[in-house]
Order: C-alpha cells, then sequence, then structure tokens
C-alpha cells in the first residue's frame, strides 16, 4: 500500500495542523509590527541625531568650550592676591567713592562710571566666589572681612561727603539705586559670570572694568551714605539691599563658575555636608531675590496703570475752550492719585463726575482730582497766559541774539588786544628808546567795512644827526620783530626822534 493512502490520514492531518501552528508563532501581531517600526524610527533618529552633533561639533560646540582654556592656578593666585584690602587699595576705594558721590550729587553720569572703573571692590565679592566654589574656608573668611571693612569705609566715606556737600536734594541717580528690582539681579548674575570667565583666561583682557560698571558696585554704598547723612531710612535700606544683591549675585555666579571649570578642591566634603549647604544657600539666595521679584512686579503694574490711565486723560479728559495744563500720577500705598488742571472755561460739575466715573471703570482703584479755572472769563485767562508765554519766547530770542553778537564783539576785541608788556619790551631791547605808546588804529571807509591793525609810536632819545644810518636799521628791526611779535602782516609803525 502506498504511504500516499488514506491510512496515515490522521497523521497527516495532524502533522499539517501543527505545520499551521508553527507558521501562526512566526507571524508578528499588529503591536508587535508597531513597536518594531517605532523602534526603527528611533533608531534613525538617534542616528540622525549623532550625525549632527558629529557634524555640528567642530563648528559650534567646539566653538562654545571653555574647560580648555581656563588657567586656574593664575586665576585662584590673581583671585586670592585682590582679595587684600589694605594699603593703596583702601585709599584708592575712599577716592573713588568721593568721585562718585560727587558725580550722584550732581546727577552725572560719566563721573559716577569714572569712579567705578577705579573701584577695587570686586577682588572680596570674587573671593568669596571662589572660596565657596573650592571650599576654602580660610578665603571665606578673609574675603568676607575684607568686605566687610570695605564696605564701612565706604559707607562712612560717602556719609562724610554728603555731610559736607551744599547740595542737599537728592537727585535722579541717586532715587534711581533706592529700589531694587529682578532686573538688577539678572545684571550683577550676568555681569558676574562674565567677570570670572575674564579673570579664569589663559590670556588676559580688559573685561573686569566693564563688569565694574555693568554691576554698579559703587552707587549702592554712596546712596547708603547720603542716606546715613541725611538720617534716611529708605535711602540707606534699599541702597544696601541693592548692594547686598550686587555682591552675592557676583559671588554666586563665580562660585557656578569655578565648578564648571573644574578647579581643584582645597577641602573636599562628603555627600550629605554638601547636600545641606546647597539647601541653606539655596534658602538665603531665595530669601534675597524674592523681595527684588516683587518690587519689580510692582514696578511694572505701576507702569501699565500710569500707561492706562495717561491714555485715558487722552482720549476722554476734552472740553470745548479747556486746555490740560498739567497731569500728575502719584501711587500712594499702590493706588494711582490722578491730579489734573484745566485751565479755561468752567467745566460743568456733571462732566467733571463722568470723568472720573469712567476713570474708576477702567480702573477700579484710581482716584482723579480736577483743579480748574473757575472764573468767568477762562478763556480770556488762556488767551492772556498763550500771548505772555508768546512775548516771553520773543523776549527771549532777542535776548540770545544780543548775548551773540557781544560774544562776537568780544572776541573781535581780544584777537585784536595788544600784549600788555609789548612797550617794555620793545624798551628793554633798544636803549635809545625814550617812551612807546600802543593801541589799535581803526581806518574806516565809505561804502566800505572798516578794519583795524596795530598802531606803535617810538621815541627816541637821541637826534636823527646822533643816529645817523643807525635810525633805519632801528626801525627795520622793530618792523620785523614786532611783525613776528603780535603775529600780524600789516601793522603801523612811527619812529620819532628829538
Amino acid at each position: 500500500m502506498s504511504s500516499k493512502e488514506p491510512s496515515a490520514g490522521g497523521k497527516v492531518d495532524d502533522s499539517s495542523g501543527q505545520g499551521d501552528l508553527h507558521q501562526e508563532q512566526r507571524s508578528p501581531s499588529a503591536n508587535e509590527q508597531e513597536g518594531a517600526e517605532t523602534k526603527a524610527r528611533t533608531s534613525g533618529l538617534a542616528s540622525w541625531w549623532n550625525q549632527t552633533i558629529e557634524l555640528l561639533r567642530p563648528q559650534v560646540l567646539d566653538r562654545l568650550r571653555i574647560v580648555d582654556l581656563a588657567n586656574p592656578e593664575q586665576t585662584m593666585a590673581g583671585i586670592e592676591r585682590d582679595t587684600e584690602f589694605r594699603g593703596f587699595n583702601v585709599w584708592i576705594l575712599v577716592f573713588s567713592i568721593v568721585i562718585a558721590s560727587i558725580g550722584l550729587n550732581v546727577n552725572s553720569t560719566a563721573v559716577i562710571i569714572g569712579a567705578m572703573l577705579i573701584s577695587p571692590l570686586m577682588g572680596p565679592i570674587m573671593g568669596v566666589g571662589l572660596g565657596v566654589g573650592v571650599n576654602n574656608h580660610g578665603l571665606i573668611r578673609r574675603s568676607l572681612g575684607n568686605l566687610g571693612v570695605a564696605t564701612g569705609i565706604a559707607i562712612l566715606s560717602s556719609a562724610a561727603y554728603f555731610l559736607i556737600s551744599p547740595i542737599d536734594e537728592a537727585g535722579s541717580e541717586l532715587l534711581a539705586r533706592t529700589n531694587p528690582t529682578f532686573l538688577d539681579v539678572m545684571v550683577a548674575f550676568f555681569g558676574g559670570l562674565t567677570g570670572i570667565l575674564a579673570g579664569s583666561r589663559k590670556e588676559k583682557n580688559n573685561v573686569i572694568p566693564g563688569v565694574a560698571i555693568a554691576t554698579a558696585l559703587m552707587p549702592p554704598l554712596c546712596t547708603a551714605g547720603y542716606g546715613l547723612a541725611h538720617l534716611d531710612g529708605s535711602y540707606f535700606f534699599g541702597a544696601l539691599y541693592l548692594f547686598l544683591i550686587n555682591a552675592i549675585l557676583i559671588a554666586t555666579s563665580t562660585t557656578l563658575v569655578v565648578r564648571y571649570l573644574r578647579f581643584p578642591i582645597s577641602t573636599p566634603l562628603d555627600a550629605a555636608k554638601q547636600r545641606r549647604y546647597k539647601r541653606y544657600f539655596g534658602m538665603g539666595l531665595a530669601a534675597l531675590v524674592i523681595p527684588s521679584g516683587f518690587i519689580l512686579y510692582q514696578t511694572v503694574h505701576q507702569s501699565v496703570q500710569s500707561t492706562k490711565i495717561n491714555q485715558y486723560l487722552t482720549e476722554v479728559v476734552q472740553y470745548p475752550g479747556v486746555e490740560v495744563v498739567k497731569r500728575e500720577i502719584a501711587f500712594q500705598d499702590g493706588i494711582p492719585m490722578v491730579n489734573v488742571v484745566l485751565l479755561g472755561a468752567t467745566v460743568p460739575a456733571g462732566v467733571v463726575e463722568q470723568w472720573q466715573e469712567g476713570l474708576v471703570e477702567r480702573l477700579p482703584e484710581a482716584r482723579m482730582s480736577l483743579v480748574q479755572n473757575e472764573g468767568p472769563d477762562g478763556l480770556e485767562d488762556l488767551q492772556r497766559m498763550v500771548n505772555l508765554y508768546a512775548e516771553g519766547q520773543t523776549a527771549l530770542s532777542r535776548r540770545d541774539n544780543e548775548l551773540a553778537s557781544l560774544r562776537g564783539e568780544l572776541t573781535s576785541l581780544k584777537e585784536g588786544q595788544l600784549p600788555k608788556n609789548l612797550a617794555a619790551e620793545i624798551m628793554a631791547q633798544i636803549p635809545e628808546v625814550q617812551a612807546v605808546e600802543v593801541g589799535q588804529h581803526r581806518r574806516v571807509q565809505r561804502n566800505a567795512p572798516g578794519s583795524s591793525m596795530p598802531w606803535v609810536r617810538v621815541e627816541l632819545n637821541v637826534p636823527d644827526s646822533v643816529l645817523g644810518d643807525r635810525k633805519s636799521a632801528v626801525e627795520q628791526q622793530l618792523w620785523s620783530w614786532l611783525l613776528l611779535r603780535l603775529e600780524v602782516d600789516s601793522m603801523h609803525l612811527d619812529l620819532v626822534s628829538p
């Protein structure tokens, strides 16, 4: 019987069923196919990313590397040297503080910048950051001590100046240092980053003076001195807070860069102490920075409110025959108080109430008060003021023209003025001279501009019969010398003998 007969059909069927089962086990499911495709795509993206990095590394990443260009030993030695605060550094600080105080007193930005350029305060601050970065407790103590001494000397020097200064009014440069915001924090942080990056390079440059200007360490100390001299706590504490922000953020950025550049650690700490110190440091930094963020929020909020109020006043506060001569916005305990001064016809009370209610609808916390001319002749008063202003402008222009003319005449007189000792110089050169007269000879022609030139008359004490040919020699000598002495091309010279 052949093997293909049905006697073995059952086994053949079983074998066929097992073959189908094995084939189903080898076929992937839909989820498996999707996973394989996702894995293939991920692998492709990773390969593409790696290729892109390798392509950009020479052009971008290698250009941004700073670790290989750092010089830790030289940088640490330089910062430790700059933290010392004695001798010349003390006097330089005192002089720079006085210069900065004068600049703040007279609102001179150039003088303030000059004082910041010569200030030695950056050294101790960067010393604190370096000490924290390399765990050098001795450097931290020395830097903090020197920084405290420098701060005290600076505030006392500034206070001494403002005590004797005849200008008591606080200018805009002083007021700008009493309300530090989060923007000041950013300036100090990035300024500190710039300073330590420049200082850690193998090749030195002149970035540090620019950092000293940007972070503005001197003006806050001068403003604190002003507050101490006038016993004004808002100036003193506001400016001192700004100085602390600048100092701590510069030190913080120094620490971060030192750690990133892998400067050698002086005293290794265990992981538990490292975490504890980082936690304390983060809490202290947050406590310092958060108030500045709140001040920045208040500043921006007030600026937005002022913009809305001015827009409302421009669009709404209008009335025929009325001129808005002044509008002032002041914030009292965070509430905007708007003062508007009107000139011209009297605005009805109902219109004024509508203006005030409209402002409250736009800004519920705002309050507006209006001051207006209550007289019946408001338009006439306005016209009178306009006429007075025009007359004043005309008179001022006429005075400016007269002043320019007088300055021109004065310049002309100065240019034509003869030396005071000219007569004495002539008599010292020629013994035969008895007397000398000098002046300006002015010639006036009809239908022509006038001209003037030097005039010199010399009287001799020897007659012509005795002088003989020497008179001509004396005249020629005087002529040549006077042209050179007076720096002129022509002149009048009279030589007279008895």
